[in-house]
Parts: structure tokens; sequence; C-alpha cells
């Protein structure tokens, strides 16, 4: 067929941006355990907690002012805090999200690592050094990172998938491939995973498996994109049926509406024609 339609590239996939969102549930388990009940004297009628000290006072504006998004203020109040109390966990924590959200990796590393050596077993704290270490190029120290948060936490799927990211992204394909398929066969519910499997299948001309990828793929998410890719693929494996049903789904969709009609009307007219 004259004029053959070609992949859209999916939007997203691997998007770091996507892991900067605040991560409040690791603020809230640690401050628990840093809670004290107020100490109280025989000599006087209102005592003062440990909380109210200048350490976790500042700590307490900082959140507030990250809930704001304001990261630069976060940032300084969380330096602050961490001066009061050099070990203080959710001050370090908080100046890494903050660090992170001004794309500052080095600065997010550091602090992530300060939370890693006073509490090594921070899930959060693991995963979130990962992810700023591969912003940073340091892949294999990365890698390490979030294996480490995956032996905490080996069902977390997402910490997988940010890890297959990296990997795909930084050239290691095979890794990544490997660690997509176990996802897949584990049936995610992230539909990234299916759109990279996808797009490396058509890649290596595994049409049947690329079909197969993009199909689950619309399953968890309808997106144009997504459905005008499985109509190409199906049109290479002469599923013209199955082409004209997903260019149908794609032309619902406003981005590739026109392409997607094109492609029907070239499927209209080589059935007229009795070409296909």
């Amino acid at each position: 067929m004259r004029g053959a339609a070609r992949l859209h590239r999916p939007c997203g996939v691997g998007d770091p941006a996507r892991a900067l969102r605040a991560e409040r549930a690791m603020r809230r388990t640690v401050a628990l355990a840093l809670l004290f009940t107020a100490v109280t004297t025989a000599h006087t009628a209102s005592a003062q907690s440990l909380t109210e000290d200048p350490a976790f006072v500042l700590y307490r504006q900082a959140a507030q002012a990250a809930d704001a998004k304001d990261f630069e203020r976060a940032t300084k109040l969380a330096r602050e805090a961490i001066v009061e109390y050099p070990d203080h966990l959710l001050a370090w924590y908080l100046l890494g999200q903050a660090a992170m959200a001004r794309s500052q990796w080095d600065e997010a590393a550091n602090a992530f690592s300060n939370v890693t050596k006073r509490y090594p077993k921070s899930f959060a704290a693991q995963r979130d050094l990962g992810l700023a270490l591969s912003n940073m190029g340091r892949v294999e120290e990365a890698k390490a990172a979030f294996e480490t948060a995956l032996s905490l936490r080996p069902d977390n799927d997402d910490t997988r998938v940010r890890m297959a990211f990296m990997l795909y992204e930084k050239g290691q394909r095979d890794a990544a491939l490997s660690i997509l398929e176990k996802l897949a066969s584990g049936s995610t519910g992230t539909p990234e995973v299916y759109l990279l499997l996808a797009r490396t299948y058509y890649e290596r001309n595994d049409l049947p498996a690329s079909e197969k990828a993009f199909a689950k793929a619309v399953t968890l998410r309808d997106d144009g994109k997504t459905w005008f890719n499985l109509g190409v693929v199906r049109l290479r494996l002469s599923d013209y049926t199955g082409a004209q049903a997903a260019f149908k789904r794609a032309a619902e969709h406003p981005e590739v509406r026109e392409q997607a009609n094109r492609e029907l009307d070239k499927l209209r007219e080589a059935s007229r024609l009795g070409t296909k």
C-alpha cells in the first residue's frame, strides 16, 4: 500500500518528572516515630514537647512550603532544621524532594544519601536516590539504589518500571527488556510497560509480539496514538479488518483523527479495487 503509515512516538515513557511528586507517606511514617509525649514536671502547668523544639518547628514550616510548591523556601527551612539537628531524617528527605522539584540532582542525591546512611532500610530514600543518580547519568549507582529499594519492597512494580526505563534510555536495552517482560508476565497495570515493549518488538521486526503489546496497552488506557500504532502494526501483518477497527478507534481522538481517517480511506479504496 502506498504511503505506509509510521508509528507515533509514545509520550511520557520513562519521563523522570513523574517521580517528582512528593511522597507524603514517608514523611508521615517517619514522623510517627519521632513524636514524643509532652514532658511534664510538677512545677509547670503546661509543658513543651520535643516537637516544639526549633528543629521540628523548622521542619514543619519546610513541609508546609513544599506543599505550597515554594521549593526555595522549603530548601532554606530544611537546611536550617538540619543545622539544629544533623540527624533529622525528615528534613534530609524533604531537602532531597525540594532539590528534585528544582532538578538539582546532585543536591538531591546528597540529601537522600544522608537519609540512607542513617536509615538504610528506607525504601523511599533508596528509590529516590536511584532516581536522582539516574538523572546524573550514574547508571550503575542508580541501578544499585533501585535494587536496594526493591529488596525492601519486592512487590513495588513502580520502582521496577523506573529502573527499566532508565536502563532503556541509557542504552541497556536487553537488561530493560528482561525487566519489562517480567512485569508484563505479571500482568502489570502500567500501560507504559506495554508501549515500550511494543516499540522494542516493532524495531526488532517481531510484529506479532508488537501487536499483542499495543493491544494490551489500549485496554489499559484509551489513547489515540496507541490505537493508531496498533493499526499500523496490523497493516504490516495483513490484518486489514483489525487495522480498520484500530484506525476507527484512533479517529475518535482529535490528535490523530486526520491521519487515522487517511488510513481508513486507503483501506476503503483498496477494498473497492479488490486489492485487499
